[in-house]
């Protein structure tokens, strides 16, 4: 796991000679989506999975883990195609939390960064980067025009971009994005009373081209399972949350 500082000028130069070795290398070219392997939400999708080379955002509760956990899953399918960057707030993350989601840490590119235009700069410069897979941002805020940026360049090179934002408010103005999620954590028991594998819900709140819907899945062995049935027209009693036009 290489980490980056992305506020030191040094470390800009090291990260863009990082991205030109990797762009430098062949990578075998992946689908135009990435399935989720259940068949229910990816049938509730236009694209039969969750459409590589664009932007998405995941959203959830301050404080709930739950959508970063998201996150590290579809990266961990994402990184079986190439390179995956994440860029954090954070002085230190827990590898081991990594690997446990199915994510080998070896796969992955670190970047720190607590200015937003760092931010911005980083990702943009990865999505340029046909090497990686796929870019996360910790990010609460971004316009639309931003946004469309982001898309136009996640498009253009055809790496995956994903926004990861807490708050009720978080990442509200990025319409650009091809997809909108919430996830929220729910309780993980097995039959022995001991602590299971992930359950979350998935609130798929904006989507060209789908309706709204919600399901509640397990993550295991790298693997989703479908806990419940999606219920599509009852999203206040799924998350109280605004669901967009």
């Amino acid at each position: 796991m290489n980490i980056f500082r992305a506020h030191r000028p040094a470390t800009l130069a090291e990260l863009r000679a990082q991205l030109d070795t990797l762009e430098a290398r062949s990578r075998r070219v992946g689908p135009a989506a990435l399935p989720f392997g259940l068949a229910v939400i990816d049938q509730a999708l236009p694209w039969q999975g969750l459409p590589r080379g664009a932007l998405h955002a995941i959203v959830g509760a301050e404080g709930d883990g739950a959508p970063a956990g998201f996150c590290i899953a579809l990266l961990a399918r994402l990184s079986a195609i190439g390179p995956v960057l994440w860029i954090t707030e954070a002085r230190e993350l827990y590898a081991p939390g990594f690997a446990a989601l199915g994510l080998d840490p070896a796969r992955l590119l670190l970047v720190e960064a607590t200015r937003r235009k760092d931010k911005l700069w980083a990702l943009e410069e990865a999505l340029r980067t046909p090497a990686l897979a796929a870019a996360v941002a910790e990010i609460d805020t971004l316009d639309l025009t931003a946004s469309r940026r982001l898309q136009l360049a996640a498009e253009t090179h055809g790496v995956s971009a994903l926004l990861l934002g807490t708050g009720e408010d978080a990442l509200s103005e990025a319409r650009a994005a091809r997809t909108r999620w919430h996830v929220a954590a729910v309780p993980s028991i097995s039959g022995e009373g001991d602590i299971g594998p992930p359950h979350w819900r998935l609130t798929l709140e904006h989507c060209r081209g789908a309706a709204p819907a919600a399901w509640t899945v397990i993550w295991h062995n790298g693997e989703w399972r479908e806990v419940d049935s999606p219920n599509r027209t009852a999203l206040s009693a799924v998350a109280p949350r605004r669901a967009r036009a």
